[in-house]
């Protein structure tokens, strides 16, 4: 079972797409399901639901702004306050019922960095993220092993030509999201994908430097 687990729709600052067209994309790849994972919002969720097939899966899930970085919170239907610390903000995931996961952990610009991960305990990294290069999605993958902790793999799409880029490996048939985020917390997923190539990186920073200036210079 392969699901995208980082997706992004027009409730993020950073995408356009709608999040009924990337239920639409995603269900004629060979994907089970995909997660909703918009900056610091939860908008999106109902409307992708709404577009799927009752054996297509919509995972609610956010990606939370804290002060090191960004984390990924599974099964989570509510806003959690951006610029909480990272330790903080996943204690609140987990609260709300959901699974914390840390996003692109080496990413320059938006990973949390070796410090804040060593810091925080969760069930598993991103280690096959679809816009980070490859030598960010090596490192946080060889972390994950050597503590024997779960992987996920998401495109991190902005454009619906994103989509299915990464993905995490489900080793079971169709599920439902309970039993998804029970295989999250324990550690049971794999990830595997493509990495963020040269003609990517060049899509990629020149969208992301010319909405940082637009943003007046403010971390999404």
């Amino acid at each position: 079972m392969l699901l995208d687990l980082h997706n992004h729709t027009r409730y993020s600052p950073d995408s356009r797409v709608d999040p009924a067209a990337l239920v639409g994309v995603a269900r004629k790849t060979r994907l089970a399901g995909v997660a909703i994972t918009d900056h610091n919002s939860v908008g999106g969720i109902e409307i992708a639901e709404a577009a799927a097939d009752p054996d297509f899966l919509v995972i609610p899930a956010i990606e939370v702004s804290t002060r090191s970085g960004h984390v990924l919170g599974y099964g989570i239907r509510e806003v959690i306050p951006r610029d909480l610390s990272v330790s903080e903000t996943a204690e609140r995931i987990v609260a709300l019922g959901g699974v914390p996961v840390a996003a692109h952990p080496f990413r320059f610009w938006s990973g949390l960095g070796p410090v804040a991960v060593a810091e925080t305990t969760f069930p598993a990294y991103e280690t096959c993220n679809g816009r980070t290069l490859r030598r960010g999605n090596l490192r946080a993958r060889a972390l994950a092993r050597e503590r024997k902790l779960g992987e996920t793999g998401g495109s991190d799409s902005h454009f619906l030509d994103e989509v299915a880029k990464a993905v995490t490996v489900v080793d079971a048939g169709a599920l439902r999201l309970d039993d998804v985020l029970q295989l999250l917390s324990q550690g049971r997923t794999l990830a595997q994908g493509r990495n963020r190539g040269s003609a990517a990186t060049v899509r990629y920073v020149s969208k992301a430097v010319g909405e940082w200036i637009l943003r007046g210079m403010r971390r999404i």
